[in-house]
């Protein structure tokens, strides 16, 4: 099977889960508030939502639009990288529930492309959650978390999270390549059976 069909065949996939899971996501902080620091930065919780709903039926309408562009995997991850730190950001940083899903980013990384693009996709995902946490600690963004964590606790919260990024993505990409392998045996095999099909029913008829 072509590679770019492939890809596209899992973007159809993903951009309707997606849009399912932001759903959840939306249905998880509008029902239970309580789980989430009250600050100042939650009310940017729902604008950042339906923000990010909206790119998904964009991305859904331009996978169907133009199925042949490879470039629409390198956007469906740039793009969800922003979303999920603004939503880690605005539920409370190192105390948000949603980190998680920084790891479900590059999950799909892994699924879409390479092993070097599974890790440039968890760094994109240390660089934007550094960068916020960084601004947060000077006080160029508004507090979102209600603990106050020390530079030590920062740093290893930070710490942790390199860390478990870059195992994911290398067992993602390890996972995904050997499904890839075994993919294209099962296909190659599955040539062969035909060929040895047709073949006596050709010297038959012969």
């Amino acid at each position: 099977m072509d590679k770019n069909q492939t890809m596209q065949e899992w973007l159809n996939w993903l951009t309707r889960v997606r849009l399912l899971f932001i759903v959840l996501i939306l249905a998880v902080g509008v029902v239970w508030p309580q789980y989430f620091p009250t600050s100042s930065a939650y009310r940017l919780f729902l604008p950042i939502i339906v923000l990010w709903i909206t790119f998904g039926i964009m991305e859904l309408i331009l996978v169907r639009w133009m199925p042949h562009a490879t470039w629409q995997g390198g956007i469906h991850v740039a793009c969800d990288v922003v979303m999920v730190t603004g939503v880690v950001y605005a539920t409370g940083l190192q105390d948000s529930y949603f980190n998680s899903l920084y790891l479900l980013v590059i999950i799909v990384a892994t699924i879409l492309f390479s092993r070097r693009a599974a890790y440039t996709a968890a760094i994109l995902c240390l660089l934007l959650l550094g960068g916020v946490t960084t601004l947060v600690y000077y006080g160029k963004l508004p507090v979102s978390s209600m603990t106050t964590l020390s530079v030590s606790g920062i740093r290893i919260w930070f710490l942790s999270n390199t860390l478990g990024f870059l195992v994911v993505a290398y067992l993602g990409s390890v996972l995904a390549q050997s499904l890839r392998s075994k993919g294209i045996e099962l296909e190659e095999k599955g040539k062969s059976f035909s060929t040895c099909r047709i073949l006596p029913k050709t010297l038959s008829i012969r």
